[in-house]
C-alpha cells in the first residue's frame, strides 16, 4: 500500500509541474520577466524574439560568463519570419540560478539582459546581480554547437539553429565542463508523467 501511496504522490507532483514562459528579447535587452520563481520539476521556457540572444547560465560572483556544467541554448538568430523557436529547461532545486546573455554585439549582460530562477529577496538578489553585470569584462559563452542542459526547438521558419546543429555568433568563446543541474523538458517530463501514471494506475489495480 505504501508503494502504490508513494506512485500516486509522484504522479501528482509530475502532473502538477508548470511551465513558465520567458520572452527572450521582446522588449528590447530583456527577459520577461526577469525575476522568476519557480518550483522544483516545473519547465521554464524561454521564447525567443529578434535579433540574436542566447540563454546562458552563469554564478552570481561572475556574472557574463558561463558556469561550468550550466546550461546553454546556443545563439538563436530570429527575425519576425521566424518567430517561435524555444529552449526549455527543468528546474531541479530550489537554488538560485542566474542567466545572461551572451551576445558581445551591444554587450546584452553588461546592457542588463540578465534574469534569475529563486532570487533571494534579500543580499544576492536579481538588482546586485544586475549591477555586477554592468561592471562585468566582455561576456563570453561555451563554444556554439548542440545546447547545453536543455531542448532548443526551432521554429518552422528557422534553419539557422536547431536541437542538434551548430549556431553561430560573434564574440569570445569559452568551455565550460560538467554536468548540469537542468535537463531538456519538451520530451522527458511527459514521458515521465505517462510512464508514471501508468505504474501508479498498475499498482492500484493489484491492491
Amino acid at each position: 500500500m505504501q508503494y502504490t501511496s508513494s506512485l500516486v504522490l509522484a504522479f501528482a507532483a509530475a502532473a502538477s509541474a508548470a511551465t513558465i514562459k520567458v520572452s527572450v528579447g521582446q522588449n528590447g535587452l530583456t527577459y520577461t520577466p526577469n525575476d522568476i520563481t519557480a518550483n522544483v520539476g516545473d519547465s521554464v521556457e524561454f521564447d525567443f524574439f529578434p535579433k540574436n540572444h542566447t540563454v546562458t547560465q552563469s554564478s552570481f560572483a561572475d556574472p557574463c560568463h558561463p558556469l561550468a556544467g550550466g546550461f546553454f541554448s546556443g545563439f538563436v538568430p530570429t527575425t519576425a519570419t521566424t518567430l517561435g523557436s524555444t529552449f526549455t529547461i527543468t528546474v531541479k532545486d530550489t537554488k538560485p540560478v542566474w542567466i545572461y546573455c551572451s551576445q558581445t554585439e551591444g554587450n546584452h549582460c553588461q546592457a542588463g539582459m540578465v534574469a534569475a530562477i529563486n532570487a533571494p529577496k534579500t543580499g544576492n538578489t536579481l538588482a546586485a546581480f544586475t549591477l555586477l553585470a554592468k561592471n562585468a569584462t566582455t561576456s563570453t559563452f561555451p563554444p556554439p554547437g548542440t545546447p547545453i542542459g536543455g531542448t532548443l526547438v526551432k521554429s518552422s521558419g528557422n534553419t539557422t539553429s536547431s536541437s542538434t546543429g551548430t549556431a553561430s555568433s560573434t564574440g569570445s568563446a569559452t568551455s565550460a565542463t560538467g554536468s548540469s543541474q537542468f535537463t531538456g523538458a519538451a520530451a522527458g517530463l511527459s514521458a515521465n508523467m505517462v510512464g508514471m501514471g501508468a505504474l501508479a494506475l498498475g499498482a492500484l489495480a493489484m491492491v
